[in-house]
């Protein structure tokens, strides 16, 4: 095993070096949100591919992609406002994205918007400060499935015509990796519709199957809350299978807070999810 893919699994008391690492960049108290410096820029055909960058004060920076939450169905790129603030002031180039949501199309259309969305900003790398050897992705709720989605099968992003490779990390806040678990612990006549009846296909647009045979091998950095048991057993799947396959990996739960609070707090230095993902982006981007 190579050691850029060795298992760095920590605990919340284990980010205590990573809480204190990021408060100087957080300060005190939660994070201003701020206006996208460039806003609905059109990314694809369908009125829905528009995406909103968050510059930092200066310089280029390295590219962070997040997909908002919504469950398929809903949801919109302003929650990457919250997201962005303590990213851009670490120097990175946060884009947030709109993608086509059913019933217009499949979760697995949404997907590939997503990948086509990146696609779009590295080959406008220039125009948007971004460094484009190596990016990351963030997702919350069923954008976390989207992302874990583009980090173990490649094909969205060549179809969209983005290197794969270059995809460095991936970070999820409460996603959902195991369709079939979803669908059958916790049935659901919305799920249901979105992602059909035949197990066979859950399992392509499961993360935790496709580890099988990705070719395609970021850094995995997991966030979960602890008061919504599907999203912790959601995690926990997703946590064992990415150890089996030696993939790397670390770990952190926000104690006490809610699935929305995750995105809502994101940038307070006293909840764990900015500090964990400074320190998972500096782990895999390095600096700018």
């Amino acid at each position: 095993m190579t050691p850029s893919r060795l298992i760095a699994s920590c605990s919340l008391r284990r980010v205590g070096a990573m809480l204190s690492l990021a408060a100087a960049l957080l300060g005190r108290g939660q994070a201003d949100a701020q206006p996208a410096s460039d806003h609905n820029v059109p990314y694809g055909q369908d009125a829905a591919n528009v995406l909103d960058v968050y510059h930092p004060a200066s310089g280029a920076g390295h590219l962070v992609v997040f997909l908002h939450g919504g469950g398929w169905v809903g949801g919109d790129k302003g929650a990457g406002r919250l997201i962005a603030a303590p990213l851009t002031r670490a120097g990175y180039v946060v884009a947030s994205l709109n993608y086509r949501l059913a019933p217009q199309t499949t979760p697995m259309g949404a997907v590939q918007d997503a990948a086509q969305g990146i696609s779009y900003l590295l080959h406008n790398a220039a125009r948007f400060g971004i460094i484009p050897d190596r990016f990351a992705i963030i997702g919350h709720s069923s954008g976390a499935h989207m992302v874990a989605l583009l980090g173990t099968d490649g094909s969205y992003l060549q179809r969209a015509g983005a290197d794969p490779t270059k995809l460095a990390a991936v970070i999820t806040l409460d996603g959902v990796f195991d369709v079939q678990a979803n669908l059958t612990d916790y049935p659901n006549s919305l799920r249901t519709g979105l992602f059909g009846n035949d197990s066979a296909a859950w399992r392509q647009v499961s993360p935790v199957d496709l580890l099988d045979t990705t070719r395609i091998h970021p850094r995995f950095c997991l966030v979960h809350e602890d008061r919504n048991r599907r999203f912790v057993e959601q995690e926990a799947l997703f946590e064992t299978a990415l150890k089996r396959h030696g993939e790397a990996l670390s770990t952190v739960t926000a104690n006490g807070l809610t699935h929305g609070q995750l995105v809502g707090q994101f940038g307070d230095p006293e909840a764990p999810m900015a500090s964990f993902t400074l320190a998972c982006l500096g782990q895999a981007l390095g600096p700018r």
